[in-house]
């Protein structure tokens, strides 16, 4: 029969943040430990400090002995111990033997355990501690804790498994103040394998979320364009809510540059502000100047109405972002957003004001910045019957483009639009009237003597839709399956104008996969209006297993012209929208991890291929996956563009993977990306060699020998990662396939 004790008094609790933030290694790395049934029956309110032993012997009511399977709880704290004893005198507990201290995340084990309750602390000596339900072990020959602080003397930490020594960090002594959110180690040896490689006199370290200034890890690597490329970021704190990341960078090839970002976040206000600057560029000739990247990301919530939004990104030159590269930026980018907007949400009326341009890189021609744009639309339809609804929108904007042949204009457009829908689960008929109205008022550069300066156009627009939704039970390969089979069809009719006195300031052609063919109109933006007197047909059959989940869709549809469109629409811009397209697509999970999906649009009118995709990807997990792709488009900025890409990973023995890709432009013969990795991975560390040979974009090229290679870049590089020592974000074996100039894409995704 046990006998039991309540004391009432403070003993500090260690928890896993005190110590060492580690990730959950595969199962087969770790094994959880085994609490103690007794833990389960601590109360985390219960302040009292309970104590049951097989014997407890008591002196003059002042002194306690606890013999035989000693359990002494607190809160959601369990230690056990051979033997305890407790002086209400002196306020002083002891326990010897083989101690064992549990909370829900930490298991000690100790040789002498000590608390004195007068000042609130306790000690537990060759205390060898670790983690419950994660990586993380240690020993300190003192472990000492406080109302507010630990300290650990001759520490040891690492996250690795029993009886593995691949690192460790050894420390004098380790030191956490909790209110404060930090630690520090003092005389600090990293250790690989037992052998010393690393000797840091001082170091600190978060024990929570708490934020603080310091050193992050460095970044290394190599390549033909930069050299040995070598960055080492300092964060500094300098508050709550806002901090700066200072990154000097080393390319021995370009030279030195210096990064920084800026972030910010309040209650309405949140961005940041980046900046890349590079005095001068050892590639390049001495009169070059000063090579930078500037970008603002703002975001402000004044009021549940008001919103405020800017996104702008300068670079020095059009080749910064192919030869420097950048966090902030694609490689591959040939134009630069720069926005602003202003937004209002009310309950009748949307507008919005916006500043909008564009930064082009390279030998492309320049767009027209929307200097500014307002537009104004109706916040819901308005009833003006039972079954009559009305919506309008209205814009301006003014246009500037310094080297066009049309320098500046001014645009009004009016939209009023008449609805009546019926719509069902199962069943919609919707008929919609609308009139879309354009003023335009265009200045002319002055070597420029055919450019009309008034023109208006009014566009009347009838559309007709409808679509069926039916659905039934089906057997799946002998699973309970639901099949549904989802025809629409769409009459649209928009009579020939005459816009080719119309510049185009914010109008580009809209590719037509199978949701295209129902659009009403084919371009971007309203400078072009495509004529329409034809009939959209199409239909989807899905399938779904009886979890919802699907297996199988196919669409397909098709414009029918009832009338062929003047071929004076497509005027001298090239953008055309008299094809009659044909569009399908297909996703089929045909089986467990295997997913193919494929999309096309045909031109049935030149019977010819304008779009295709298709992939196969098979995918077990993150580290056993495979993707062959190809893609086809005939006009790319006026190039035929066909690629074929083969990309995967697997494991070829325990703990390594094997990781590549290849791309291959099949057009012009030849590679365009390739990239092969191999990764050891541990419980407790990993190491990856990744080589890389892609080609370089040349954007000072002209556009008629843009297809013609510029160059190939070559670069290894080297990472090692100690996990629970170090950010690990960004290693897991599928971010290497999505780094180069093609990223994987989850099935799924492919003809998004």
């Amino acid at each position: 029969m046990k006998h039991g004790l309540a004391v009432v008094f403070f003993l500090p609790v260690v928890t896993t943040s005190t110590l060492a933030y580690a990730e959950i290694p595969p199962a087969m790395c770790y094994q959880p430990l085994q609490r103690p049934a007794a833990l389960a029956q601590v109360n985390p309110a219960d302040p009292s400090v309970r104590i049951a032993s097989d014997q407890v012997d008591l002196s003059d009511n002042q002194q306690a002995s606890f013999n035989g399977n000693v359990e002494i709880s607190y809160k959601d704290t369990l230690l056990l111990a051979p033997s305890a004893r407790y002086s209400s005198l002196s306020q002083l507990m002891q326990a010897d033997g083989g101690i064992e201290y549990f909370n829900q995340t930490l298991q000690v084990s100790g040789r002498l355990f000590s608390a004195n309750l007068q000042q609130n602390s306790a000690r537990l000596d060759d205390a060898r501690y670790r983690f419950v339900d994660q990586a993380g072990r240690g020993y300190a020959t003192a472990l000492i804790a406080s109302e507010d602080a630990i300290r650990l003397n001759e520490a040891l930490f690492t996250t690795c498994p029993e009886q593995d020594n691949s690192w460790a960090l050894h420390a004098s002594s380790i030191n956490i103040e909790a209110d404060e959110g930090w630690g520090e180690a003092r005389n600090a040896v990293f250790k690989i394998k037992d052998v010393p490689v690393l000797y840091l006199p001082y170091v600190t370290f978060p024990v929570n979320e708490a934020r603080r200034s310091g050193v992050l890890l460095p970044k290394f690597g190599s390549s033909q364009k930069l050299g040995v490329d070598f960055e080492l970021p300092y964060y500094l704190n300098l508050a709550e809510n806002y901090d700066l990341t200072l990154t000097p960078r080393y390319m021995s090839k370009r030279g030195a540059q210096f990064k920084s970002e800026f972030r910010y976040l309040t209650e309405q206000h949140q961005g940041n502000v980046q900046l890349e600057y590079l005095n001068a560029d050892n590639e390049k000739a001495d009169n070059f100047g000063a090579r930078y990247l500037g970008h603002l990301s703002h975001v402000s919530d004044f009021t549940p109405q008001w919103r405020g939004y800017v996104d702008f990104t300068d670079v020095s030159d059009d080749a910064y972002l192919t030869e420097l590269g950048s966090d902030y930026s694609n490689q591959s980018d040939t134009q630069l957003l720069r926005e602003a907007a202003l937004s209002f949400y009310g309950d009748q009326v949307h507008s919005q004001l916006r500043l909008q341009g564009f930064e082009i890189l390279g030998n492309y021609n320049k767009a027209y910045s929307a200097l500014p744009e307002l537009s104004l639309t109706s916040a819901t339809p308005i009833a003006l019957t039972s079954w009559l609804d009305f919506s309008w929108q209205a814009q301006y904007a003014h246009f500037r483009n310094s080297t066009a042949a049309i320098t500046d204009a001014d645009r009004l457009h009016l939209e009023p639009t008449l609805t009546l829908p019926f719509i069902t689960p199962a069943f919609e008929l919707t008929a919609e009237t609308s009139m879309l109205y354009t003023y335009y008022q265009q200045t002319a550069a002055e070597q420029q003597t055919d450019v009309v300066s008034s023109v208006s156009r009014a566009v009347p627009k009838v559309r007709l839709y409808s679509r069926l939704n039916l659905e039934r039970e089906y057997d799946w390969f002998g699973e309970n399956a639901l099949q549904t089979f989802e025809p629409q069809i769409q009459y649209l009719y928009i009579p020939y104008r005459d816009q080719t006195d119309i510049g185009l300031y914010d109008s580009a052609r809209l590719q037509d996969d199978f949701h295209g063919l129902f659009r009403t109109n084919r371009y971007s933006g309203i400078d072009r209006i495509n004529e329409a007197n034809q009939l959209t047909v199409g239909w989807t059959n899905r399938f779904y297993d009886s979890a919802d989940n699907e297996l199988f869709r196919f669409s397909l549809g098709q414009i029918f012209f009832l009338q062929t469109p003047d071929s004076a629409t497509a005027s001298a811009d090239d953008i055309s929208s008299a094809e009659s397209m044909l569009a399908s697509e297909l996703i089929w999970h045909w089986f467990e991890k295997w997913y193919f999906s494929s999309a096309l649009q045909y031109d049935i009118d030149n019977d010819q291929l304008m779009k295709s995709s298709a992939a196969l990807d098979y995918r077990a997990s993150d580290k056993s996956l495979f993707q062959l792709n190809h893609r086809y488009s005939r006009a790319v900025s006026g190039l035929e563009i066909q690629q074929l890409g083969i990309l995967g990973t697997t494991a070829i023995a325990d703990n390594w993977q094997l990781v590549g890709s290849y791309y291959r432009d099949v057009t012009n013969h030849r590679m365009i990306d390739a990239t092969i990795g191999l990764q050891y991975e541990s419980c407790c560390w990993a190491v990856r060699l990744v080589a890389k040979r892609q080609i370089l974009t040349d954007l000072e090229l002209p556009l008629d020998n843009f297809s013609q290679a510029s160059g190939l870049d070559t670069s290894i590089g080297v990472q090692f990662v100690l996990k629970g020592f170090g950010d690990r974000a960004g290693f897991g074996v599928t971010d290497m396939l999505s780094n180069g100039i093609f990223s994987y894409r989850r099935p799924y995704l492919l003809t998004n």
